[in-house]
């Protein structure tokens, strides 16, 4: 039995989920009471793996996952554990998300202070995903522009993401503090952040513009993963967060553009237009900048990249629509999410940051490049 009271979270609950007569999975979850009169409210959260006895590996060592709840407690174990889409959806308000949110802070907290006193040398990298979740959720209480900002409730979490960096400074104190002079230190930030106001729907624009057809022309939208397209018109798609595809003959299950002189014309046309693509609402260019898979990419998968990716501009955002396959009516939409900032922009709009204390023999840091600046720190010579 388990006494919770209302407005706390519970516990860790073990959870036992029979596969077979022989087979089981065990999880955890914690529950959330919001209310109890005059209905009942009882959030769930996610349910993690115990890391005590998880379905499949989790760590390595195999056994590094036990190890750690024993001498932490249990802990989320999911790769992404913030539950940001109960937030959208408002399944829990803002107080509930960051008691959560916190929660995991200090969990991690506990594995970097356990971690980092008993290392001995070598490469040290631990991971923080706390900045990033919160500006995705909180960013609209600093920005008056936003669709969803509330005057009201910017004055109660205005703050957040300066007390989540403040936050953040404190264990990076800590860890100058229990690191030697001869240590290098790096902290990395991949990107930067930036206001989210408008999502855009590409495989909507892509159909509005005759690159993208429906089965039914009469359709006003197509559901997700192209379940409504036909391939037998359609020359390009849109699948992520701004990677569009040409459909190639040869590539695609039903490609109709032949490779080479055909398809690279049609990768022109497709970005001469998209530069040229307005917001008329706002009068602002939503597109920054095109790139070619070349541009970007290599490796020997390179063929099955994006055949074109868009930068977007500051405010602008592929919808979560478009990153499954989908095809809604509208072209673009005010954002009205709490997930109000993002990163999903153009490189040049959302630059990351590096700082290292030690002087390093490079010009310009790329973050494609970090291997080598670590080989460099440990004293070798880097083999790229």
């Amino acid at each position: 039995h388990i006494i919770l009271k209302k407005g706390h979270w519970s516990d860790w609950i073990k959870l036992n989920f029979k596969i077979d007569i022989f087979k089981s999975v065990n999880g955890i979850c914690r529950f959330y009471l919001k209310n109890v009169y005059p209905e009942l409210e009882l959030y769930c959260s996610a349910i993690n793996f115990d890391p005590r006895k998880p379905a499949f590996t989790i760590s390595y060592p195999r056994n590094f996952a036990r190890e750690l709840s024993r001498d932490i407690g249990l802990y989320h174990t999911q790769g992404m554990p913030y539950d940001t889409w109960a937030l959208n959806e408002g399944r829990i308000d803002e107080d509930i998300f960051l008691e959560q949110a916190n929660s995991i802070l200090k969990e991690r907290e506990a594995i970097l202070r356990k971690e980092l006193k008993r290392f001995k040398g070598g490469l040290f990298f631990f991971y923080f995903g706390y900045p990033d979740i919160i500006q995705h959720m909180f960013w609209h209480y600093q920005d008056q522009q936003s669709h969803t900002y509330d005057a009201t409730k910017a004055a109660i979490y205005g703050n957040v993401i300066l007390q989540c960096y403040q936050k953040m400074d404190e264990i990076l104190g800590w860890v100058m503090k229990n690191i030697d002079s001869s240590t290098a230190l790096i902290v990395l930030s991949d990107h930067g952040f930036n206001s989210f106001h408008r999502t855009v729907h590409v495989n909507s624009w892509l159909r509005a513009n005759g690159f993208l057809f429906l089965k039914d022309d009469n359709l006003r939208n197509g559901g997700e993963f192209f379940k409504d397209v036909d391939w037998s018109r359609t020359k390009a798609y849109a699948l992520g967060f701004g990677g569009i595809y040409i459909n190639q003959r040869g590539r695609e299950g039903e490609g109709i553009v032949s490779s080479g002189n055909e398809k690279e014309q049609l990768k022109k046309e497709i970005s001469d237009e998209l530069y040229q693509w307005r917001d008329s609402a706002e009068q602002r260019l939503i597109v920054k900048r095109v790139y070619t898979s070349e541009e970007i990419f290599n490796g020997p998968c390179i063929n099955d990249a994006p055949d074109l990716f868009i930068g977007f501009n500051e405010g602008y955002r592929a919808s979560w629509q478009t990153a499954l396959g989908a095809v809604p009516e509208s072209v673009i939409e005010d954002n009205l999410k709490p997930w109000s900032g993002d990163h999903l922009f153009d490189p040049s709009v959302v630059p990351g940051i590096f700082l290292v204390n030690q002087k390093l023999n490079i010009d310009k840091v790329n973050i494609v490049d970090i291997k080598s600046v670590i080989l460099q720190l440990l004293g070798i010579q880097s083999y790229l």
